[in-house]
């Protein structure tokens, strides 16, 4: 019992890293290798604020395709790189003419208390965001943004010692309609931002 008490925040860990091994095994391969996006489920509701404070919600973005990623200004590894590839993604659509009108990127925070509108800005321009608009980065409450997190299939564990998170680089596609139609794995190294443009160009065509 005292070995348990001591360790459960590592065996919580290994238990996320191996659901995530489950989760990216099945996403891969239960296809079987072709490209279709059959409908998931539901995306889960929400309305966060911007960093300019305006109210964004799924249901005000209906209409369009949507790139959604959760992430917090913080992360020491995977969340810089992500964000860094979506940005080329933002780069692509941009040129297309198709962002903010028929796609729109979708950035929320796990970690609202530190990731104020200014950390935010900064990250995000770090990272090559434009934010000229097609790009939301929203944050709200923290229990029930890692409850949206996890809904939207990206696990969430928060280590309340060192305020970090360990959480599955998850970037999940919503087509027009709202429904989740594809989950990619944020950290695959064959992951390009031109296949993700194809995605969401195919979800904004139907």
């Amino acid at each position: 019992m005292a070995f348990l008490k001591k360790h459960s925040f590592k065996l919580a860990v290994l238990a996320l890293c191996l659901a995530m091994g489950i989760y990216l095994f099945i996403t891969n391969y239960s296809s079987g290798g072709t490209s279709s996006m059959p409908v998931q489920k539901a995306a889960p509701a929400f309305e966060m604020a911007d960093i300019d404070g305006n109210q964004v919600s799924l249901a005000s973005t209906n209409g369009k395709a949507r790139l959604v990623y959760f992430y917090y200004a913080s992360c020491p590894d995977v969340c810089p790189p992500t964000t860094f590839m979506i940005s080329e993604v933002e780069d692509q659509l941009q040129k297309e003419g198709l962002l903010g009108s028929k796609v729109e990127l979708i950035s929320i925070t796990f970690d609202p208390v530190t990731d104020t509108p200014e950390v935010i800005r900064d990250f995000a321009t770090r990272n090559f965001a434009k934010l000229e608009g097609g790009w939301e980065f929203l944050r709200g409450d923290e229990e029930a943004t890692l409850k949206l997190a996890r809904d939207f299939g990206a696990d969430v564990i928060k280590d309340e010692k060192t305020n970090t998170y360990i959480h599955m680089n998850v970037i999940t596609l919503v087509d027009k309609k709202g429904q989740i139609r594809k989950w990619i794995n944020g950290s695959d190294e064959s992951l390009t931002p031109e296949s993700m443009v194809t995605d969401l160009k195919q979800l904004a065509k139907e």
